[in-house]
């Protein structure tokens, strides 16, 4: 008889979240080439300038719809972390270190995993500003707060590529 299949995720959360990890592929190969112009993926540098502008318009547009969906449909109740959740890092930290055997329980999420997609979620945003704050042709002026938070381009450029770089550690991690 056949085992029936039980997914922790449903399909409007596992299709953002393939359609996230694409985009940001695209997102991140794109960046290398134009940070590092010998790192020709996709040939022309206009091409991965192209493509990292759409790519980055549709990683926005994916998070702005998985944010609605995800507040419309409750489930922020049990996967935002809150102030209170301070007390469960210990024992989820000691069972991933081996050194309790005992595997705290949980709803959907783990006090880590709540952290750190909150996290993951804050640093996309501000990706989002900083990338965005490098087109400045798109929409003049109106990311100037980015420039009076983090200087001028070259810091923001920094600053963009270092959090290019937390992404690649995060998925690696995940």
């Amino acid at each position: 008889m056949a085992e029936e299949r039980y997914y922790k995720h449903d399909g409007f959360e596992r299709f953002t979240h393939w359609a996230h990890a694409l985009d940001t592929v695209i997102l991140v190969l794109s960046g290398m080439q134009i940070h590092y112009p010998g790192f020709a993926v996709f040939g022309a540098m206009q091409n991965a300038r192209f493509l990292h502008l759409v790519t980055g318009y549709l990683f926005v547009a994916i998070g702005v719809y998985h944010t609605y969906i995800f507040f419309a449909l409750g489930k922020h109740r049990i996967s935002m972390p809150g102030l209170l959740d301070f007390s469960e890092i210990g024992p989820v930290v000691k069972y991933y270190l081996h050194v309790s055997r005992e595997k705290p329980a949980y709803e959907k999420y783990n006090v880590l995993q709540k952290y750190g997609y909150f996290l993951l979620f804050a640093v996309s945003v501000l990706q989002a500003f900083l990338g965005f704050a490098l087109y400045p042709y798109l929409l003049p002026g109106a990311f100037s707060f980015v420039f009076a938070i983090f200087g001028d381009a070259v810091h923001i450029r920094i600053w963009h590529t270092t959090i290019m770089w937390l992404f690649i550690a995060f998925t690696a991690l995940h």
